[in-house]
């Protein structure tokens, strides 16, 4: 299989099990100790219980805003080496057909452990992003069917002219 083909497999396990709540298959793609890094600071994720204390912060921030689809689709991706694939991605977090937030291109390094490819490093490009991410609330008030509105906080920064 091809670098990107290893890649958006990766990227659409991964996207499933956060969704579906599934703990193991989440855990078993990081390699840890593993470097997030953002806008706002960069941090090595060391431990289980840190990594778990993220995704169930993801996890509550995808229940809050009712997330009905999380895609993330590869944009790039190469082998530097046997072992080691670097590509980039482009997620978006849709909420009954309504964007959670606009689309926001992440950077990855994957590792071959075994017979398992597992994050090392994964770089995001939504603004003002930490780890574990920052749970965001609806409104108390808000009906059950209205999509949420995209945080400024987590409006991806402009990347310029291109």
């Amino acid at each position: 299989m091809d670098a990107p083909a290893i890649l958006q497999s990766y990227l659409d396990e991964g996207a499933a099990a956060v969704l579906q709540d599934d703990w193991p298959t989440y855990r078993d793609g990081i390699s840890l100790p593993c470097a997030f890094i953002s806008h706002d600071e960069n941090k090595i994720v060391a431990t289980e219980d840190d990594l778990r204390a993220g995704f169930n912060s993801f996890r509550a921030t995808l229940r809050a805003q009712r997330v009905t689809d999380y895609v993330r689709l590869v944009e790039q991706a190469s082998r530097i080496e046997g072992d080691l694939i670097s590509g980039s991605y482009v997620s978006h977090i849709m909420a009954g057909g309504q964007r959670v937030v606009a689309p926001f291109k992440s950077l990855i390094r994957l590792r071959l452990v075994g017979n398992r490819w597992r994050a090392t490093s994964v770089t995001n490009g939504l603004a003002n992003s930490r780890w574990p991410l920052v749970r965001l609330e609806l409104p108390a008030d808000t009906p059950p069917d209205t999509p949420a509105e995209t945080p400024a906080e987590l409006t991806p920064k402009s990347e310029g002219p291109k």
